[in-house]
């Protein structure tokens, strides 16, 4: 029992400080206002969320509520699935109409007289392609498709050099119905995700993330990403994302640019960018319920934290690491070494820095860290099994080969030294 008119319950927990929420009162359509005895923060949820189901929590996710009255201040109403579709469809129409829009465009004020300027800049030696014509005349144009990324996201495993990671990535996707991605990478960055780049789809998993994630923690984080995969996240809808930022890359590049084909580029930038927050938000809020439901809420929560605290920490590694020094290992092994030593002090400490940043960084496509983790938190814990309190490293077959590999590919392997024998007769 918490404050006067405040009874607590286990069903949901506060994102913030981890407190049981209490119900405040309830509205006439079975809408809950619960209140946070320990932060005082309030939040919505509908009965559901509150409510235990076989003994268990429901799995629907508190809605922030920061005043004392009830109204809804989380900032952006839910947008239901028919208007996902809508704004998706919707998306890829101005997708079209960008590219048909800026080529006329384009054709037009040639005729008009804007091939002075480009025929200056091609005697200047400024304009060599389409692109280069566009942007002469101040719109952008720019490629959205993506290209074998062989030489970017790392070395392919296969399944004899990581049987285990195989295996868990395997029943996951069984768990999910949907086909195991062809191709497995060993990424350089704590970041894990799927990329499709014409027939092909890949799951990249980061190395620095093996060491501070457990088996548990990974078999949530596959789930999450693998629902991407199963949904058509990683072929259409990453397309629409790779336009929205690719259009908002050129436009920084000509902040001065001015013209019609400027003005229309930035009208698309604006509509796209409100078409497709909701949508990217909607995809993340579904793969994150798979990857409760498949690793349990209390783990998917564990290994969103452990993500967004370990990119900035390795950050930080990689600007103090020196790899010419002598006494010091590669890089992977230093990042371990250095993981392992951290006070559970300063983790703690870190872990709420992240948190309270949160709120300040705007994503336009993942919902706030807090109203994330209040969403998985809703979700009943699974029983461990063995293994699944063990660092996910256990999954490689030999960690140190693949981490010197990897560092050798972002610095270079060391120099062959040469020999001092010589071919006989010279």
């Amino acid at each position: 029992m918490g404050r006067a008119g405040v009874q607590t319950t286990p069903a949901l927990r506060c994102p913030d400080c981890a407190a049981d929420l209490g119900v405040v009162r309830e509205d006439g359509d079975g809408v809950l206002l619960l209140a946070c005895p320990g932060c005082r923060a309030r939040f919505r949820a509908t009965r559901a969320a509150h409510e235990p189901r076989d003994g268990r929590p429901a799995p629907t996710a508190p809605q922030a509520d920061s005043d004392g009255d009830g109204n809804d201040t989380a900032g952006q109403a839910t947008v239901g699935p028919v208007a996902l579709r809508w704004r998706a469809m919707v998306l890829r129409i101005l997708e079209h109409a960008y590219w048909t829009v800026t080529a006329t465009g384009a054709l037009a004020m040639l005729a008009l007289g804007g091939f002075v300027p480009v025929l200056g800049g091609w005697l200047r030696n400024e304009v060599s392609g389409w692109a280069d014509v566009v942007r002469t005349l101040g719109g952008s144009w720019f490629s959205v498709a993506t290209s074998d990324p062989d030489s970017d996201l790392g070395p392919v495993l296969g399944r004899v050099d990581a049987p285990l990671l195989f295996a868990s990535i395997d029943a996951v996707s069984r768990r999910l119905g949907v086909r195991p991605p062809g191709q497995v990478r060993l990424t350089y960055l704590p970041c894990c995700g799927v990329v499709a780049w014409k027939r092909s789809r890949a799951l990249i998993v980061g190395l620095p993330l093996l060491r501070v994630l457990t088996q548990a923690e990974l078999r949530a984080v596959l789930g999450h990403e693998l629902a991407h995969l199963a949904r058509g996240d990683a072929t259409r809808a990453a397309r629409s994302a790779r336009f929205v930022e690719g259009l908002r890359l050129a436009l920084e590049q000509r902040g001065d640019a001015r013209g019609p084909l400027a003005a229309w580029a930035r009208f698309c930038l604006r509509e796209a960018s409100w078409l497709i927050e909701p949508v990217a938000r909607g995809q993340e809020d579904r793969a994150d319920r798979s990857a409760a439901l498949i690793a349990g809420g209390g783990t998917a929560a564990s290994a969103l934290v452990k993500v967004a605290l370990v990119q900035p920490l390795f950050r930080e590694v990689l600007d103090c690491y020196d790899p010419d020094h002598p006494e010091y290992p590669n890089l992977y092994a230093f990042f371990r070494a250095f993981w392992f030593r951290l006070p559970p002090e300063s983790l703690s400490a870190m872990r709420l820095q992240v948190l309270a940043q949160a709120d300040h960084a705007h994503d336009p496509a993942h919902p706030p860290l807090p109203d994330r983790l209040a969403h998985l938190q809703s979700y009943p814990d699974m029983p461990c099994v063995n293994g699944d309190a063990q660092p996910a490293t256990t999954l490689l077959g030999d960690l140190e080969i693949f981490e010197q590999m990897l560092h050798n590919r972002l610095f270079g392997g060391p120099a062959v030294e040469p020999t001092v024998f010589h071919r006989a007769g010279s």
